[in-house]
């Protein structure tokens, strides 16, 4: 059987997220990339890189990227919308991929995280970031901030596009949180389910030391605003490589 993160992200995803854009990308990275001394000529590693819209908006930097992701459809994708750009896309899994010492930064964004059962799997996006920096090398990592997500989760929308019929269902406990999408066109229904489970940030300070990762700078949200425990939507941390 499948994991979810292997049914879910095919071409149904690219329909139902089409919103999440270029122009997005740059409004989620912009302010943060203050904070990263990157120049042109370097070499970045986007871990879940999905379309490339943020490996993208890196190249068009001058950083010469390189996008890791499982999905076939979304690399596709991610190939299909890269034309003269410093960046280049490879399929594997991050739990096994083999990475070496040879990147100035690395970026793990908009909640690619949290996606296996067990703690120990889910550190292993950690681990390949450390060994894919050179020491000295910078680390953004976004993620979700779990209470922020309990109090403000819409429990469930529906929308239209094209005659697609889109359902969400969501909900957040303890550990994870859940959202459960119904696709209706032509007379089908799919179904997929997401699943991430639910980190807070000391125990997300402690996975990222352990791998030499040193947070420098920790944001609530995309404008690099202070991190409100109960009011910024997200986890943002900027690390350096130690060494």
């Amino acid at each position: 059987m499948k994991a979810w993160f292997e049914e879910h992200f095919q071409e149904d995803y690219l329909k139902v997220y089409d919103h999440r854009d270029e122009t997005k990308a740059a409004g989620e990275l912009q302010s943060l990339m203050s904070y990263m001394p990157m120049e042109k000529g370097m070499k970045a590693v986007d871990l879940c890189c999905g379309n490339g819209r943020h490996a993208r908006w890196l190249g068009r930097k001058g950083i010469d990227v390189t996008g890791i992701d499982l999905s076939p459809a979304l690399l596709k994708k991610a190939i299909d919308l890269t034309n003269d750009l410093p960046v280049q896309y490879r399929r594997a899994d991050i739990r096994t991929v083999d990475i070496k010492q040879e990147f100035e930064a690395a970026f793990n964004v908009f909640t690619s995280f949290g996606y296996f059962l067990e703690d120990e799997e889910n550190e292993l996006v950690f681990q390949k970031a450390s060994d894919a920096l050179l020491p000295g090398g910078w680390f953004l990592f976004d993620y979700l901030n779990p209470s922020y997500v309990r109090e403000n989760l819409i429990a469930h929308d529906e929308t239209e596009k094209d005659g697609m019929i889109v359902i969400q269902e969501r909900h957040a406990g303890r550990d994870y949180v859940e959202k459960k999408i119904t696709i209706k066109e032509d007379g089908a229904e799919r179904r997929y389910v997401e699943r991430v489970k639910l980190y807070e940030e000391e125990q997300l300070r402690r996975m990222l030391e352990r791998y030499q990762l040193e947070p420098v700078h920790f944001f609530g949200d995309y404008n690099a605003a202070a991190y409100d425990y109960s009011r910024s939507p997200r986890q943002i941390f900027i690390c350096r490589k130690k060494g």
